[in-house]
């Protein structure tokens, strides 16, 4: 491993929707240690404890980060994020020009997770009764955090500092409005996304199904298309049991996407045998209710 060049590509990745950088903290140094420049830029109005901005306000902030990068720097540069920034990553992506590679991990195009709450269909109704300020959706077990005692510590934290390696406590109605609007714009512009793309995503995620990943692979017009399957993880996949297995393998794929040599010889690939455990479960599921 060698640490980044003043010339060495360039990451940017965002992190999910009222959260912070701290949660690509670990994918950050990993990508540093293999010679990576890596940015985390903090977008007005999309972290935690500020008022929520609009969803255009958010891409346009994003994409004119980048833009700025590609302006001044010679080096390629390519995007990722977690969860929310996977899906403002795939937005960058389907406006902007010159994007070297895309890594999304726990991509969420849909909200339809096993814990997502029911009452999420009403967010519009609550917009229109005002509530969007005024109602805070509570971060709650298991915070998407498989391993117990991680999870234990997140919970402390955010009793604590309202904040934690996952993210902020709450949310506004607002923030989850503007995200629903957010993912229905990015998912009519995939077919503009062409750039390598490497997805990770857990089996068990309890906020955005897998079937994120069906959409995202189908509708993307990449060459490359690389998915891989986690069997040991929930939602936050850069903190959980596997971290080490996400950071290691988005460093590897974005250096393969560096070297014009490899790329040539590199086929579309799904990884995991928790994909077979997962579709044996659900084929299961519907024959037991039919």
């Amino acid at each position: 491993m060698q640490p980044p060049r003043i010339d060495s590509p360039i990451i940017v990745l965002f992190h999910g929707l009222s959260s912070s950088p701290i949660e690509l903290s670990y994918l950050g140094d990993i990508l540093r240690k293999n010679g990576f420049r890596v940015e985390t830029p903090a977008l007005k109005g999309y972290g935690f404890g500020d008022h929520a901005g609009n969803w255009n306000e958010w891409l346009a902030e994003a994409c004119a980060f980048v833009q700025q990068l590609q302006k001044t720097e010679s080096a390629p540069i390519s995007v990722g994020g977690i969860s929310l920034g996977a899906t403002l990553a795939l937005g960058v992506a389907s406006t902007l020009d010159g994007i070297n590679a895309i890594v999304c991990l726990s991509t969420t195009l849909n909200y339809n997770g096993w814990a997502s709450p029911w009452y999420r269909i009403f967010t519009r109704a609550g917009i229109w009764l005002g509530l969007g300020k005024r109602f805070k959706y509570k971060e709650r077990d298991p915070f998407g955090i498989k391993n117990i005692q991680i999870r234990a510590h997140i919970k402390k934290a955010m009793l604590n500092y309202d904040i934690s390696e996952v993210g902020g406590s709450y949310m506004t109605l607002n923030h989850i409005y503007q995200a629903d609007k957010l993912c229905f714009n990015v998912k009519k512009n995939l077919p503009n996304v062409n750039a390598p793309l490497l997805a990770i995503h857990a089996v068990d995620d309890e906020i955005a199904h897998p079937n994120n990943i069906d959409l995202l692979v189908k509708s993307v017009s990449s060459e490359i298309k690389r998915v891989i399957y986690l069997g040991n993880s929930y939602h936050m996949i850069t903190v959980d049991n596997e971290r080490e297995t996400v950071a290691y393998e988005t460093a590897n794929f974005f250096k393969e996407m560096h070297d014009s040599s490899v790329i040539a010889n590199i086929k579309n690939k799904i990884i995991s045998p928790e994909l077979q455990r997962f579709l044996r479960s659900e084929k299961t599921h519907r024959e037991l209710n039919n």
